[in-house]
């Protein structure tokens, strides 16, 4: 099956369409401990379940996010699609057909071809991980 476009522009398309605090209540954290500090919101960090410290810092300008406590995976400047990736450990494509499914794709300006690809994606995925679980490298002795 070929498509007429790339993953890295599907990608773009949803991160695109995120609202940050629609993003934190999706994976499930704390909204009501978003403040609001200039143009970003500072909050506490889903990633590292941080419950003390807003280190967590997202810009809802260019959606992207930033945890400034250093040992933690998500202190490198990235997309919101990242944090939704880190703090729910689950597969960039899984988590865009999620998010698809939540929201619809009518919010990300998703075909029905794109949840096609998506699903196929997600089905590659899966099927890479039962095959390393059942590889004798990965089972004990």
């Amino acid at each position: 099956m070929s498509y007429e476009y790339s993953y890295a522009q599907i990608c773009a398309q949803v991160n695109a369409a995120l609202d940050v605090r629609r993003v934190v209540e999706y994976i499930g954290w704390e909204t009501e401990k978003l403040v609001r500090s200039g143009d970003i919101y500072l909050g506490m960090c889903p990633i590292h379940h941080e419950k003390m410290f807003r280190t967590l810092e997202l810009n809802p300008r260019n959606n992207t996010y930033e945890c400034k406590h250093v040992n933690c995976p998500g202190n490198a400047p990235s997309d919101l699609l990242d944090l939704i990736v880190k703090s729910s450990r689950k597969s960039l494509p899984e988590v865009l057909l999620n998010l698809a499914n939540h929201f619809g794709p009518d919010q990300f300006r998703l075909t029905d071809r794109q949840m096609e690809f998506l699903a196929d994606l997600v089905n590659q995925v899966r099927e890479y991980e039962n095959a390393q679980d059942a590889s004798p490298d990965t089972q004990a002795s």
